[in-house]
């Protein structure tokens, strides 16, 4: 299966979304946390349902794009441990809206996806970083990004700084993508890609 130009132009457009959207949506929740009501609840389910879309899209064609133009099958595993841990931490996300008796386990929760993600990040960055190429010329500042991000969130006190560098990695992979655009296709994808 290949992917196209259309496909790769979305997913640059939806990371660079998702670099912008990252900080507003955290103060949004933090806003709304702090008021009553069905509104700010039904918000707050919006904002984690938009994020986590955002988030499987591109980091879905994040592996196509390794997988197809690279050959690269070296992050696998690892994107799909962060696929799933983001699935799992947005369904208790919205389990936790409903009960607000539930709150502290969420807060434990939080602080230890933190701590996962963050390792995790750094494992995905530095094995990005074995990937034959260059990745358009943006293989290092998006993989120290996604390590300086790994590192912040490891910490968790220093999380804020930790979403600033995740919003500056999904900028740099929405260059990513938007090279990976312009560039023809591999003799690999031409053979791949359905004829009509």
């Amino acid at each position: 299966m290949s992917i196209t130009k259309e496909q790769l132009n979305l997913a640059g457009w939806l990371s660079i979304t998702n670099a912008l959207f990252a900080i507003p949506s955290i103060a949004m929740s933090w806003f709304l946390d702090s008021m009553d009501g069905i509104g700010p609840v039904i918000s707050q389910a919006i904002l984690t349902i938009v994020s986590l879309g955002l988030f499987l899209y591109i980091i879905s064609y994040l592996r196509k794009l390794l997988n197809i133009r690279f050959q690269f099958h070296g992050v696998d595993i690892y994107i799909s441990l962060l696929i799933w841990g983001n699935v799992a931490l947005a369904a208790l996300s919205l389990f936790s809206l409903g009960s607000k008796g539930l709150e502290w386990v969420m807060n434990v929760l939080s602080v230890a996806a933190f701590i996962f993600f963050g390792i995790l990040s750094i494992i995905f960055a530095t094995r990005l970083l074995r990937l034959p190429g260059n990745l358009y010329g943006l293989l290092k500042p998006f993989s120290y990004a996604q390590i300086v991000c790994g590192i912040c969130f490891i910490t968790v006190f220093l999380s804020p700084v930790g979403v600033i560098a995740g919003s500056v990695a999904d900028v740099i992979l929405g260059v990513i993508f938007f090279r990976a655009a312009e560039q023809p296709l591999s003799p690999d994808e031409i053979f791949m890609t359905p004829i009509g």
